[in-house]
């Protein structure tokens, strides 16, 4: 038997996680805690471990798994707190590195908030539930049909304290005011409108800056400055590797030429798991792309060059407006 909870990383998911390993094994006895965000790498860690029953955790979890969870009738929690709680946690875990935090944090609030309001799902609020972690175990029980008692509850909860697990509120004030007018503007536009979106259920446009991009020959680089574009054609901005959430999207893409490369053409592709849409464009100082189609997965690859020319182009942002899916 396999119990799932879905949500942003952070205090509170895991807290989540670790009551529900702890009151299934004092249910059923032992369980695995796994991590996987697609059937396949669920499947994958279920054979590894070997274990008959498991709590999955999964912090950007793609459609396929939501499918299989409505066709099979099956009951999972949802964790949802402020994106921007998340993101100061995300941050610190990755070195002060704002633009992976802002990469991760997005991606997980891409696949999480649909399954918020999924048959099946139960959502546990931060702002609603963290102030009674006893009722929040027990709401976690109840839902995944799991018969404990009160008095096993309050001991869960008593160790996981003493463990040092707690969700004590934060809203990682702190951590955004330390941040450059630069970097706000990175997490601004990629997480931003998630923080609308959970409260009002409307998602603002999608800001990608070109922080979040990498060179194409040099995916280790952030694609922040000036990019040579002198030689052969080749690949020459990659990423960002964010999920964006189910619906039809358009893109428009802002990109700055030199003068010596407008009359030059440029290829542009979207990449998922295939190609969902391109288009060929150049010989203006300024290009303004719009690209509309259902997306469902992970843009990927956005630029490639088709060009040998010199000297120089540059990202501006990638803008995406969303329809919600019918």
């Amino acid at each position: 038997m396999l119990y799932f909870i879905i949500g942003l990383p952070g205090h509170f998911i895991e807290w989540c996680d670790a009551a529900a390993v702890a009151i299934a094994r004092r249910v059923l006895g032992p369980t695995e805690f796994v991590r996987g965000d697609t059937l396949e790498e669920i499947a994958l860690a279920m054979i590894r471990t070997r274990a008959s029953r498991g709590v999955v955790a999964a912090r950007q979890p793609g459609g396929r798994l939501r499918s299989a969870f409505v066709a099979a009738g099956r009951t999972f929690l949802v964790a949802v707190e402020d994106p921007r709680t998340a993101f100061a946690k995300a941050v610190h875990r990755q070195s002060d590195d704002v633009a992976a935090a802002a990469q991760l944090v997005a991606s997980s609030c891409a696949g999480t908030t649909r399954y918020v309001s999924s048959p099946g799902g139960f959502a546990l609020f931060r702002d609603r539930n963290g102030s009674d972690p006893a009722n929040t175990a027990r709401a976690i029980a109840r839902h995944l049909a799991l018969n404990v008692s009160d008095a096993d509850l309050v001991e869960i909860v008593n160790g996981l304290a003493a463990a040092g697990l707690t969700f004590e509120r934060s809203d990682g004030a702190a951590q955004r005011d330390g941040l450059g007018v630069e970097e706000q503007r990175v997490v601004g536009g990629a997480v931003g409108p998630f923080v609308t979106y959970l409260a009002t259920g409307n998602l603002p446009p999608i800001i990608w800056e070109r922080e979040l991009f990498f060179l194409g020959d040099r995916p280790s680089e952030r694609a922040t400055g000036i990019i040579d574009v002198t030689g052969r054609a080749r690949r020459l901005l990659d990423g960002p590797h964010i999920m964006l959430p189910p619906g039809s999207w358009s893109l428009s893409l802002r990109l700055l030429f030199s003068r010596e490369t407008i009359e030059h053409d440029f290829l542009v592709e979207v990449v998922a798991d295939r190609q969902v849409a391109s288009r060929i464009s150049g010989r203006r100082p300024k290009v303004l792309l719009r690209l509309i189609w259902p997306l469902r997965s992970r843009p990927r690859r956005i630029i490639r060059s088709q060009s040998a020319c010199r000297p120089s182009v540059r990202l501006l942002t990638a803008q995406w407006q969303w329809s919600a899916p019918s």
